[in-house]
């Protein structure tokens, strides 16, 4: 990586290279970012966080940053080289989003980064469009805009409001933007909840009790989790409080067979094996290998004994797996608008056309699912989404068309305390 004149890392150009990635690759900016982490683990705490924020924030203001450029530059965004676009939206988000960076470093810095990519010819427009930028702040707070003053594709705001109403969509909007919280799960199987508290202290971290939920906390003051030796020692996994509601819904009692149909990485998988207290099989399931390794790194680090897995494609019918199952957690693929704030590039991936056709897939899958629902047995459906079609229509689905009845129903809209979009429901099969 790029090192500057100083002998050190050149942060920005770190930066620089992984929003260039994130818009010619698949991968999540999210991915990218946790690799360039791990590939950098030497550097500070410090360095190591304004790597991070400055990316993702870049990311997942990209729509806000690219107004204010075009407000002052005569060549527009979509226009621009892509390594020019970049600098100058990483450069206007330091400048509005991280006040304590000084505006002239920024401005140095970014004719630094175009010269290191040689493209000293426009090292003066990069320069010129930055000082207006710094010089003519715009007050984003008076943007009428929603899709602009909170960085949304225009399609997701008209949904949102559609779905929602104005006032409720706004709120959705802005729950959507800014740090999210890291809330844990306790290994029941393996600690009480008040020692990983006291372990996790002793270790410097910030550890606040979660209202409801004994074996949850919020932890911060950390720099990375694998500097953690309670979490290398699998004391306790990182999941947002609305999914732990699909291990309270299932709810597996020790000597159970479940079914886990989408499991990968495994954070359901784990829930439900360490309620079982290591007794009973999770028969944990995902469609390649990629992920189903995501989940045996999950099992071997909580040392968790009673979880089997195997790759399977949820769409395909397991006819061995016919009325086996005690509980089926299906977690299905969705269009993920209800963690866009964790998932920062979501957003500008997924379209409308992509709503209709997940809603499909689940329901082949759904179809299947209760099938290994023994009689007595339950399903838990769930998704990391807030549309109708993903979310109540299935169970209206599950319920009026593969004749399973309602259990409790869990629904998360997100919102400015930091909890995701996510719903959740557990149908139940007659004896």
């Amino acid at each position: 990586m790029t090192v500057d004149s100083t002998n050190k890392t050149n942060l920005r150009a770190i930066v620089l290279e992984i929003l260039i990635q994130s818009e010619n690759e698949t991968t999540l900016t999210g991915m990218l970012i946790h690799d360039v982490l791990k590939r950098y683990a030497y550097l500070s705490a410090r360095d190591r966080a304004f790597i991070k924020n400055l990316a993702e924030g870049t990311v997942e203001r990209r729509i806000t940053l690219d107004y204010i450029i075009n407000s002052f530059s005569k060549v527009k965004t979509n226009k621009m080289k892509n390594v020019v676009r970049e600098v100058l939206r990483m450069s206007t988000y330091q400048i509005y989003f991280m006040t304590r960076v000084p505006q002239s470093a920024v401005c140095n810095e970014a004719v630094k980064l175009i010269r290191k990519k040689h493209m000293n010819g426009l090292t003066g427009f990069v320069n010129g469009v930055l000082r207006s930028i710094a010089s003519n702040r715009i007050d984003l707070a008076t943007i009428e805009n929603l899709s602009v003053k909170y960085s949304m594709p225009e399609w997701i705001v008209k949904r949102f409001e559609s779905e929602f109403g104005t006032e409720k969509a706004e709120k959705i909007l802005q729950a959507s933007i800014g740090s999210r919280p890291v809330y844990i799960r306790t290994n029941v199987s393996r600690i009480k909840p008040s020692e990983l508290k006291v372990m996790l202290e002793d270790e410097g971290v910030n550890v606040k009790s979660v209202e409801g939920r004994e074996y949850a906390f919020e932890i911060s003051g950390f720099d990375r989790l694998g500097s953690l030796q309670s979490f290398n020692d699998g004391l306790f996994s990182v999941q947002d409080l609305s999914s732990m509601s699909v291990g309270e819904l299932a709810s597996p009692k020790e000597g159970m067979y479940v079914i886990d149909m989408c499991a990968a990485p495994g954070g359901k998988t784990c829930h439900a094996a360490e309620l079982m207290m290591g007794t009973g099989i999770v028969d944990s399931r995902d469609v390649s290998d990629k992920k189903t390794e995501l989940i045996v790194e999950n099992k071997e680090r909580l040392a968790l004994k009673n979880i089997k897995i195997s790759v399977k494609d949820a769409t395909v019918f397991d006819a061995e797996s016919k009325e086996k199952a005690d509980i089926v957690i299906a977690d299905l693929p969705c269009s993920g608008l209800g963690v866009i704030g964790r998932k920062n590039d979501l957003k500008y991936r997924v379209k409308p056309e992509d709503i209709d056709e997940l809603a499909a897939l689940q329901k082949v899958i759904l179809k299947n699912a209760v099938q290994y629902v023994k009689p007595g047995g339950k399903l838990v459906f769930s998704t990391c989404t807030i549309t109708k079609e993903e979310t109540t229509d299935q169970a209206r689905y599950l319920e009026e068309v593969l004749g399973l009845r309602r259990g409790e129903e869990r629904k998360f809209l997100p919102d400015v305390n930091g909890s995701d979009g996510f719903y959740a429901i557990e149908m139940l099969k007659n004896k």
